[in-house]
């Protein structure tokens, strides 16, 4: 073993010792070469791949190898004793004649290690008489382009770190160990002339030369075939100590290993070719109205703004040009953003049939949950025992796959919320798993209407990171206001001399320093038919509802119609449910956002079972309901009622009144009529926390005032309010009480998106927040999500969740889906409400009993808590 090169004394996994000291290890520089076959053999399978890393300054055969190299770099700073030291059984194995290492070493991270260990080894190289690198003789700074590649792939583990950031005292070693110091820095000087003679010198390159631009997406491609290549089976990648020229290894693991867990993994699937927009539509339907200009859009990277009224066919549009981009080899994935998670579980139903169209055997996947996903890969959370614990790559992976929130990265087709994409560009760890998730895939961002100023904020950056890596985002809403478009249009190159089109419905295309608009002027047959809609104001006491208007619903509904009610507030919906449940004369249903994900999934069915495009309409019902019924949720009723809210949502609500075409439709209810509940008082109480916007409310107010019992025209309607409603000049007829709180509302927007850019900021410097849930919402919605509360019973066997499992029984790999299946989101507002502190992952652990039929939960002072499965939880005192 002595005349083999010195890296083949270094272990890059190892088994935990026996009691008698045995230990399998797996060779330092094959596990380096797993990881490297695995990233090439993905890089050869993969047009788009290639596609997002390629650069105008190399070959793709050079740019292939110069990842390739710096891949097999990833794990440089294990060639360190402090790291090899971990497993003595394997060090002693590999070095049996090596020094002795009295006490414990300091820690090591490998990773920042890595950085470290090639900065000093140029600095030592740069002096040193007899290099074994010359090229460090150059002047100071001359291969600084090595540094974001380094940075790249020695982040892998969770976070990058750049190499300024550094300090050079990590690098020194304790006393005693000089002998190993030098023969670790001798085992990367032959490991770098090694990969120098794999990689680079094949296509002409070699250690003199510098790599051109690092990829922003090298880090996530890294971290995944890391991953990958730590699958270690009796399939694949077992574990080696024997030696043999690498060239061979590499090859074998290229051929075999490599191939198999891409396979397994589903990451790399066969794209089924474009066949037009038909194909994903119901048997007989013909392309309509926005759809038909698909063909017609640019088949190359850039932003697509798709504006339609709802129920339009927009969903189907942009999945059909998503499908057109993937096949021309540009993206090899979809992710699929929505606001929340009620819309991503009504999206994810209806994309479940149409993503075989698109794939084979397509990997499908809904970001928190209850989705399929595919079992080989699926079955890895079940980890296998490593000395190296969290440090292990696979480890990190089952760890990653366990939180169902990340999956939508991982798959063909991903839905998940919105906060997932935004979290790509903030300061959590592993964020450039979902970088180069969207990297490698086409982003659609639906409903983009419904996010705030920082969340707009965080979206800019995610486009234009979108951008920068030459991929494509597709927007989808109703209609957005002028300003707020341009903004986002500008995220993308284009023309900054090209003016925004009037006409709707519309589709504006941005890139290649172009802007291009497509609209249906040159094919009227296919513009949206024209409907009318009556606007019925009724002024209330708080604009909430009273006993007469819930008596008339009551009316209604035994009439046979299908009636919903709308409230701003959870604690308005459940109120007013309950006063209709008490009457007793028909069935009443509620929906809102506080109940746990399990009963979401339950009612969202019901709902959708009853008021869907089959449902069973044979009686008539009452849905009480909150936004979460206002998006992407297919259901369609004969009367509608709403507490004002503003112009566009007011417009996304209205789209759920008479959605579907019926021949026949309840005495009374032959039109559709919007009741919007109007406060009888200035002020817009409560409703004006959730909607800030003081001067868009009250110009909706007006412009509904205005309108009268003339029907509202649609869909010039959308165009014509809501760029009224959000022009930016005053009006000279605002009352006071407007203009004050649409300054107090201003103050806090620009709060915010100050507040964007500097957590924008943090991610480039800042120690990454651990990437869980709390993390999520902390972070993506500025404080305004709620808190994350998990309601348990304790028992004999530990602690009982609401749907039954026993939390404390269940495998560890387990425990994370079970408890996003039974958390409840409450207001934030609540947590001085609370006995029991948040916990460091920023959940709130209640210990309930269960009283009259429902779980009751003591809280602070006269604070008393109740969960149901009919009512979700509710707090009283």
């Amino acid at each position: 073993m002595n005349s083999q090169p010195e890296y083949y004394r270094y272990w890059g996994k190892a088994t935990a010792a026996t009691p008698e000291g045995e230990t399998a290890c797996h060779l330092l520089p094959w596990h380096c070469l797993d990881v490297a076959a695995v990233a090439a053999r993905w890089w050869d399978s993969s047009p788009s791949l290639r596609s997002q890393f390629s650069t105008e300054l190399s070959p793709v055969s050079q740019l292939r190898a110069w990842v390739l190299f710096f891949v097999a770099l990833h794990d440089f700073g294990k060639f360190d004793i402090r790291f090899q030291a971990k497993a003595p059984a394997a060090l002693r194995i590999l070095n049996p004649d090596g020094e002795k290492i009295s006490g414990r070493l300091p820690p090591w991270d490998h990773g920042k290690g890595g950085v470290l260990c090639l900065r000093e080894d140029f600095r030592a190289n740069a002096v040193s008489d007899d290099s074994l690198l010359a090229f460090l003789d150059e002047p100071p700074h001359s291969k600084r382009a090595w540094f974001p590649w380094m940075e790249a792939v020695a982040g892998h583990h969770g976070y990058v770190v750049r190499e300024y950031h550094l300090p050079d005292e990590m690098m020194n070693y304790p006393p005693g160990l000089q002998g190993w110091a030098d023969a670790d820095r001798q085992a990367r000087m032959a490991w770098l002339q090694a990969l120098e003679g794999l990689f680079l010198q094949p296509v002409g390159l070699s250690l003199q030369d510098n790599p051109p631009p690092v990829s922003p997406l090298l880090a996530g491609f890294c971290s995944i075939s890391d991953w990958l290549g730590s699958w270690s089976s009796e399939e694949t990648f077992c574990y080696r100590s024997s030696v043999e020229p690498p060239d061979n290894y590499f090859a074998r693991r290229y051929a075999s290993d490599a191939a198999i867990v891409l396979e397994r993994s589903g990451l790399v699937a066969q794209i089924k070719p474009w066949s037009g927009v038909a194909a994903l539509l119901e048997k007989g339907h013909a392309p309509r109205q926005l759809q038909t200009l698909v063909d017609r859009l640019p088949e190359q990277p850039g932003l697509t703004l798709i504006e339609a009224p709802t129920g339009s066919g927009k969903t189907e549009a942009a999945l059909a040009f998503a499908w057109r981009l993937l096949a021309s080899g540009q993206a090899d994935s979809i992710i699929f953003a929505l606001p929340t998670q009620a819309t991503a579980n009504a999206m994810y139903a209806r994309l479940e049939r149409l993503a075989v169209q698109l794939f084979d055997r397509p990997n499908f996947i809904l970001a928190h949950g209850y989705a399929r996903f595919n079992p080989a890969f699926d079955a890895v959370k079940q980890r296998a025992a490593n000395v190296q614990q969290a440090e292990e790559g696979w480890a990190q992976c089952c760890e990653w796959l366990s939180r169902g929130n990340k999956r939508a990265f991982l798959g063909q087709i991903g839905v998940c919320t919105v906060d997932q994409v935004l979290i790509s560009v903030l300061p959590v760890k592993h964020r450039f798993i979902r970088g180069f998730g969207l990297g490698r895939s086409v982003l659609l961002v639906d409903e983009v209407h419904a996010y705030d100023s920082y969340m707009y904020g965080l979206l800019e950056a995610v486009l234009r990171a979108q951008s920068a890596a030459g991929q494509s985002a597709l927007l989808l809403s109703a209609t957005l206001p002028a300003h707020l478009k341009q903004r986002l249009l500008n995220t993308y190159p284009g023309d900054p001399a090209a003016e925004l089109s009037s006409a709707y419905p519309l589709v504006t295309w941005r890139g290649q320093r172009q802007q291009l608009h497509f609209d249906l002027s040159a094919t009227p047959e296919h513009l949206p038919a024209e409907s009318a809609l009556l606007l019925q104001p009724r002024y209330l006491a708080g604009g909430e509802p009273d006993d007469l208007l819930l008596q008339q619903m009551m009316a209604a509904a035994a009439a046979g119609a299908q009636v919903c009610l709308i409230c701003n507030l959870v604690d308005v919906a459940q109120k007013t449910w309950q006063r209709l449940s008490a009457y007793g004369q028909a069935e009443v249903m509620l929906f809102h956002a506080r109940f746990t994900l399990t009963d979401r999934i339950a009612k969202e069915q019901q709902v959708l079972e009853c008021f869907g495009p089959h449902g069973n309409r044979q009686q008539g019902r009452i849905l009480v309901a909150t936004q979460v019924v206002e998006q992407s949720l297919d259901v369609d009723f004969d009367w509608l009622i709403t507490q004002l809210c503003p112009v566009d949502l007011l417009f996304q609500r209205s789209g759920r009144l008479h959605r579907h075409q019926r021949n026949r439709r309840p005495a009374g209810f032959s039109q559709p009529m919007l009741t919007v509940l109007l406060p009888d008082a200035e002020g817009y109480g409560r409703s004006g926390y959730i909607y800030g916007n003081t001067r868009v409310m009250w110009r909706t107010q007006q412009l509904i005032e205005a309108q009268g019992a003339t029907p509202l025209p649609f869909p010039a309607a959308w165009r014509q309010w809501i760029e009224s409603a959000y022009r930016p000049e005053a009006d000279d007829a605002e009352p006071g009480w407007v203009q004050e709180g649409y300054q107090d509302w201003e103050q806090k927007e620009f709060e915010k998106r100050a507040s964007a850019r500097q957590m924008l900021k943090q991610a480039e410097y800042a120690t990454p927040f651990s990437d869980n849930d709390h993390a999520v919402r902390a972070l993506t919605r500025d404080g305004e999500m709620s808190l994350a509360v998990i309601p348990y019973f304790d028992s004999e066997h530990g602690r009982v969740l609401l749907d039954g499992q026993q939390l404390d029984r269940l495998a560890e790999f387990a425990r994370p889906e079970a408890l996003a299946l039974n958390r409840v989101n409450v207001p934030h507002g609540w947590l001085g409400a609370f006995l029991q502190p948040m916990d460091e992952q920023g959940v709130i652990w209640l210990p309930g009993h269960f009283v009259a039929g429902k779980a009751g939960f003591a809280g602070k002072g006269q604070h008393h808590f109740t969960y149901s499965h009919h009512e979700g939880m509710e707090k009283t005192g």
